[in-house]
């Protein structure tokens, strides 16, 4: 068996590293009307040329695009329109992850996130490497009772107080109002 050069070395090193990263990916649940950031890392420190948040069932539109340093809502389909920003505009150390607001039950799904780095290599000027996936589940709030709370049960403390000391003799004073 032949030995591997060091540029296969490192060809390996980085198809297993994201290979990896995507079987492992993240797993997160949310409540709704909650926030929620979307972690994604370049295995790069180089300057991010182009960063594509995508859900594959989403047939042609992003989650979010951001491509010669800002965000192009045109690609981005209408659900996710204002509700998603980048968790560092700088997207110092590679850091590309996004911050998804007021989630709800729609937004349940898968998150893949591909990003774009300029290389100072002169073979290979633009790098692309699928980063990541995060799996989002988004589960309803629980029913919150309406009206203030407490004050029904006052009024049926205070309802059977007077009915016991009616009942037990003492008098309509209580309920004389």
């Amino acid at each position: 068996m032949a030995a591997l050069t060091s540029a296969q070395h490192v060809g390996l090193f980085m198809f297993l590293w994201i290979t990896g990263s995507v079987a492992a990916g993240e797993s997160l649940e949310r409540k709704s009307g909650e926030d929620v950031i979307l972690r994604c890392n370049s295995v790069t420190d180089a300057a991010i040329t182009k960063l594509e948040w995508i859900r594959p069932e989403l047939e042609e539109d992003y989650v979010f695009f951001f491509r010669e340093n800002r965000l192009i809502e045109s690609f981005q389909d209408p659900r996710y329109r204002g509700r998603v920003d980048l968790k560092d505009p700088e997207m110092k150390n590679g850091d590309a992850s996004v911050l998804l607001k007021n989630v709800n039950t729609d937004d349940t799904g898968t998150y893949e996130c591909r990003v774009q780095t300029h290389s100072n290599n002169r073979r290979k000027r633009n790098v692309r490497e699928f980063v990541r996936s995060v799996n989002l589940t988004v589960s309803e709030r629980p029913e919150q009772p309406e009206g203030p709370r407490g004050h029904v049960g006052w009024g049926v403390g205070l309802g059977l107080l007077c009915l016991v000391v009616v009942v037990g003799g003492g008098g309509g004073a209580c309920c004389e109002i």
